[in-house]
């Protein structure tokens, strides 16, 4: 199986980074924006990241960030269309979760794509409403885990 092979890290060099971010924007922005920078947000420097590698190759990719005292946000998950249907999102968002766990917060919430959907749901997340449009064209939706119970 192929998810044995894939090693789950956070990107650390300069290199990490731009093949992290470029998948990103491959991903979730390409034809919609020939920005680059249009897959970063002001909460980079604050966020953990991190990356699916296979063969020295990024694969996939995630990012999750504090909100506040009680919840952290999950962004900006893709993988690579050849290696979807893989487990390979199941285990970035798995390493997210935990991260989030780490610093005990009580939820998590994400806007998700309406193809995405399903999968949030496989692992755990509700659907709690229909969110923004991105780039007038990419209808989103709130969803929220519940993580931690005092």
């Amino acid at each position: 199986m192929l998810s044995n092979q894939i090693k789950i890290i956070s990107p650390k060099s300069k290199k990490d980074f731009k093949n992290y971010y470029y998948l990103r924007w491959l991903i979730l922005r390409k034809g919609f924006d020939n920005n680059l920078k249009s897959a970063k947000d002001e909460f980079e420097n604050n966020s953990k990241h991190v990356m699916a590698s296979y063969n020295k190759k990024v694969i996939g990719v995630g990012r999750i960030h504090v909100l506040n005292n009680q919840s952290s946000q999950i962004r900006y998950m893709a993988v690579d269309n050849n290696y979807r249907g893989q487990g390979i999102g199941t285990l970035i968002l798995s390493k997210l979760i935990c991260l989030a766990i780490l610093s005990r917060k009580k939820y998590i919430i994400l806007h998700s794509r309406e193809d995405t959907i399903a999968f949030y749901e496989k692992n755990g997340f509700i659907l709690i409403k229909k969110s923004h449009l991105l780039y007038n064209k990419i209808q989103h939706y709130l969803m929220k885990k519940e993580i931690f119970r005092e």
